[in-house]
């Protein structure tokens, strides 16, 4: 009877106890691989960093982000498995609030722009495709620019994520 009581209560405490998996995805040379991340789990403090660690190679950190008062609260980084710098961007009160930048291999910024209260917001760079364009609460608003060989080739304008009708402009054509 104890053993089977002990049994029973090593199988509902273990998960409590192992770290939380998530992934991380990586895109390297226009392939994406899933990379598996694992947490210790939440701790019941005011404040702490959360650290998450390669599952292949767990002295290597994949990501970490403030928490405070139990919700992701600041600085979130995430790395390359080689410890480069991949994501940084600022977590308020458990959603993305502030800047977001990716970067590629070898340190350039990809992507750049803005998050509020969870949602894409003002102006977004998407270097590698050459767009630059404008979001208001998460939603495609106002000049999208697209550019080939540092040119601008065309211009959309964006209201509440749909094209407005006669506003794109070709250039070079």
């Amino acid at each position: 009877m104890f053993r089977s009581l002990l049994l029973c209560a090593g199988l509902c405490a273990g998960p409590l106890l192992h770290a939380q998996p998530d992934s991380l995805y990586i895109t390297e040379n226009g392939a994406v691989t899933a990379y598996a991340v694992t947490y210790a789990p939440l701790q019941n403090v005011e404040r702490y960093a959360r650290y998450g660690h390669y599952a292949f190679d767990t002295t290597r950190v994949a990501v970490r982000l403030d928490y405070k008062r139990g919700k992701p609260c600041g600085i979130y980084r995430a790395y390359y498995p080689d410890g480069r710098p991949l994501i940084f961007a600022v977590y308020g009160w458990g959603w993305l609030h502030g800047d977001w930048a990716e970067y590629d291999p070898f340190g350039s910024i990809t992507v750049k722009g803005k998050y509020r209260e969870g949602k894409r917001d003002g102006t977004w760079a998407f270097r590698s495709e050459g767009i630059v364009g404008h979001y208001k609460d998460g939603k495609k608003h106002g000049k999208w620019k697209y550019y080939e060989n540092g040119r601008v080739s065309r211009v959309e304008k964006y209201r509440n994520d749909k094209l407005q009708t006669g506003s794109r402009f070709f250039f070079g054509r």
